[in-house]
């Protein structure tokens, strides 16, 4: 029997897992797979920088490609990397380009990899070749080229971010950073320059750290919707998980968080609580109805997301030494629109507050998906119950508006989330991608 086509949309770290996983448990596979993508096989918007500035927020044991082996990358990083500045007392928190070195090499490991077809090309469209469950896909690019494919992967990570407030001024005026994954924005900032970065997340870190390591010099604001930055990694240990009670609501889910975790998040043991929890929490969060899940998103999701995405030592005493001096103030607050002022820009906040600069720095995270919100408004995809991504089953198949699962059709990464809880780590895409094989094969 011949081994199916298999088409992946997206080259980062979602497609090189896939591909390492296929190379496993299906290696004849590869020899017809074609992945679609403008990148580097593995490096995605997460990995694909230039600077050294940019760490990795997890602690090197908890970047796992493969679960059965989790100091895969430590073992590595100790052989290949020289890095002295990685090493804190809450573990190895090396550069994100390390990682992308890291994934490459393990796919250059796997002889079959000469073999994948590689289309360096933008993919516009994706149509079902029938109404079976298991229909064939057709997959258009940019340039208009058609390729067929007997099962299809939606793999295309966080799209590039748009800003989140209406803008008065040219797309390419020059103070405006609109996005600063790729590391190479920094040249663009001079010392003096006074810097508004709309957004206080980890992206807002890495750009913390970044004009710190550059001395500089200029006033820096940090305006994020609760006037907080993200708590630092602590050198916490794995506790067994948290035995989650039946939760039918919203207030279930919170309440039973609640009675586990202490006021304050700075502590070990308070990581320690939460990480129990994440365990078993999209189980839990599968459980409820959409009603429900929309419900703990809106007056949960924001402070869990906080907690959840630590920031690493290095990034939290720049951040501190920078908040200590009074050069780096947080606000309170959430961008309504950006216009000119005199030789500057006015950030206007919706509560009236204007704040003036020399450039401001988007780091909101990512935007919309155009793709799957063609295949979506072509009837080919459901949207979440929340309203994010598209729903899927638990085996990552991608739902029909009328909730039937193409069998030919899947989905990994971040964008499946809103169906299934917390997917954004790399090990979780990386669960996902096994999963995913081992269903295919």
């Amino acid at each position: 029997m011949m081994p199916p086509t298999i088409g992946i949309i997206g080259d980062g770290f979602g497609a090189a897992a896939l591909v390492l996983h296929l190379s496993q448990h299906a290696p004849e596979y590869l020899d017809k797979l074609i992945i679609f993508g403008t990148g580097t096989l593995g490096s995605g918007s997460a990995y694909a920088c230039a600077t050294p500035d940019y760490k990795l927020n997890v602690r090197s044991d908890v970047m796992r490609i493969w679960p059965d082996n989790p100091g895969h990358f430590t073992a590595w990083a100790e052989q290949h990397l020289d890095d002295g500045d990685a090493h804190y007392s809450a573990g190895d928190f090396y550069q994100r380009k390390d990682f992308a070195r890291y994934v490459t090499t393990c796919l250059a490991d796997v002889a079959q990899t000469q073999k994948i077809s590689q289309i360096l090309e933008r993919v516009i469209s994706a149509r079902a070749l029938s109404d079976s469950p298991d229909t064939r896909w057709e997959v258009e690019t940019e340039h208009g080229a058609l390729y067929e494919c007997d099962h299809l992967i939606l793999a295309t990570g966080n799209p590039q971010p748009i800003w989140p407030c209406s803008v008065g001024l040219p797309d390419d005026d020059n103070r405006l950073i609109q996005s600063v994954w790729r590391g190479d924005w920094q040249t663009s900032v001079s010392a003096h320059d006074d810097v508004n970065i709309i957004g206080g997340g980890l992206t807002a870190m890495d750009v913390i750290y970044a004009l710190f390591q550059a001395g500089h010099k200029g006033q820096i604001k940090v305006i994020t919707p609760n006037g907080m930055l993200p708590p630092v990694q602590t050198p916490w240990t794995v506790k067994p998980a948290f035995k989650w009670p039946i939760c039918r609501t919203a207030r279930d889910v919170v309440q039973a968080a609640r009675s586990v975790l202490g006021q304050d998040w700075t502590q070990i043991s308070w990581q320690e609580s939460f990480e129990t929890l994440r365990i078993g929490l999209n189980d839990v969060y599968q459980g409820l109805s959409g009603i429900e899940r929309r419900r703990l998103m809106r007056h949960f999701g924001g402070w869990w997301m906080l907690a959840r995405f630590r920031c690493s030592p290095p990034t939290h005493e720049a951040a501190c030494a920078l908040q200590e001096s009074g050069q780096l103030q947080v606000v309170s607050g959430r961008a309504l629109s950006l216009d000119e002022h005199k030789t500057n820009i006015q950030l206007t906040l919706l509560d009236g507050a204007a704040l003036i600069s020399d450039k401001v720095i988007n780091c909101t995270g990512p935007a919309g998906d155009a793709l799957l919100s063609s295949m979506m408004d072509r009837g080919l995809l459901h949207p979440s119950p929340v309203g994010s991504g598209m729903s899927v089953s638990a085996s990552l198949e991608c739902h029909r508006p009328d909730m039937s699962p193409w069998k030919s059709l899947s989905a990994i990464g971040s964008m499946t989330g809103g169906s299934l809880g917390d997917i954004v780590a790399a090990s979780s895409i990386a669960r996902q991608a096994l999963l995913i094989v081992q269903r295919l094969a």
